[in-house]
């Protein structure tokens, strides 16, 4: 559980236009899926129970495997929509500000841990700013103090979504350097930057666990406002589209600790996905009405804390679909987990501007 306090103001979202949220949440989820790995087509919803099905996930004795090759053949997967529990009472809330950021009043947003813990990496600007610098801020990040501020990439261009490699060599970002946005990787101190996404729009990268792949988000050429998943490896090759959503956008997706499987939004839905399989359990919005998005698995793969548009952050706990809000604050976004499952960190203008903030759990 969490503690912490909150706020009523309005939320912003830094780098994305705020049109996004404009798409209506009661649309209806597309009935084609189609995944890079295990193609899907005409997915089938149905009501299944509280608990979700034993077969979405990895079973305990299997190791950690590469995503498999894409299907010759497209192949049928069932999409298993799932009921989840939300109890009404609440928790309360303990936050503390990354004060070395705060202290130089420059926003920040999209923090992501070291695979150490101690540091946070993050980017500078707005979409609506002329550039947008990726920086790092080493110290006790549990306390809220810090040691300062070091600039890893700052060239002009705008550079976003910093997210440092799990073996601590790299970090790969999104940026507009070469005109249309894409994924970068560069090393740990900012050099020898190099795009790895190809031609057309990409953004927003996470990495695998074990190091050998990288997953974003792409605008479809014909629909530049649809966003789908896509995964490649980390090393370089062809990239394999995960999702084939013909509206709306997908959000991040967060890598669970077998790398078989991901996380990620789409409109009013949490979804995580087996990426060898193709199967995947939806959970719908615990707040109807209200758009979901950047999810992130925690540290042990057992829970998956995300946002709920102007309603705080929510914990799910995969072990039987029950979901709480764990964080009133309306603005708070983009979260990322601490190495040792105790800390999340996230973005929010709850102090008037935005910042890192790091939420502790009791």
């Amino acid at each position: 559980m969490f503690r912490s306090f909150g706020g009523d103001r309005e939320a912003a979202t830094p780098v994305y236009s705020s049109r996004l949220w404009a798409l209506t949440a009661a649309a209806a989820l597309v009935a084609s899926f189609a995944v890079g790995f295990a193609v899907a087509d005409g997915i089938t919803n149905r009501r299944g129970a509280t608990k979700p099905s034993s077969s979405t996930g990895a079973s305990p004795g299997i190791a950690a495997a590469t995503p498999a090759p894409a299907a010759g053949n497209p192949s049928q997967v069932e999409l298993r929509d799932e009921i989840v529990r939300v109890p009404i009472e609440h928790i309360g809330e303990r936050v503390s500000a990354i004060e070395a950021v705060h202290a130089t009043n420059a926003n920040a947003f999209s923090p992501a841990f070291a695979s150490d813990g101690t540091a946070i990496f993050f980017h500078s600007g707005r979409e609506r700013d002329a550039r947008s610098a990726i920086e790092v801020t080493t110290g006790d990040s549990q306390t809220g103090g810090g040691l300062g501020i070091m600039t890893i990439v700052d060239d002009g261009s705008r550079n976003y979504h910093a997210q440092p490699s799990p073996d601590g060599r790299f970090v790969a970002f999104d940026s507009d350097r070469d005109g249309e946005r894409g994924i970068y990787v560069a090393n740990r101190d900012g050099t020898q930057v190099r795009r790895v996404s190809g031609a057309g729009y990409a953004a927003v990268p996470t990495w695998s666990r074990n190091n050998e792949w990288l997953a974003y988000v792409r605008a479809e050429a014909d629909k530049p406002s649809v966003w789908n998943l896509w995964v490649q490896p980390a090393a370089g090759g062809s990239a394999r589209r995960v999702t084939n959503y013909r509206y709306g956008q997908t959000w991040a997706a967060s890598w669970f600790p077998d790398d078989r499987r991901i996380a990620y939004s789409h409109e009013d839905s949490l979804m995580v996905m087996d990426l060898q399989t193709g199967e995947a359990t939806r959970y719908g919005t615990p707040v109807k009405g209200r758009l979901v998005r950047t999810p992130a698995v925690s540290p042990d793969g057992t829970k998956i804390i995300f946002q709920v548009f102007r309603d705080g952050a929510w914990l799910l706990d995969l072990a039987d679909g029950s979901m709480q809000r764990v964080l009133t604050d309306p603005t708070a976004e983009e979260f990322a987990w601490a190495p040792d499952g105790r800390r999340v960190a996230f973005h929010s203008r709850r102090d008037g501007q935005w910042g890192i903030y790091v939420l502790l759990r009791s």
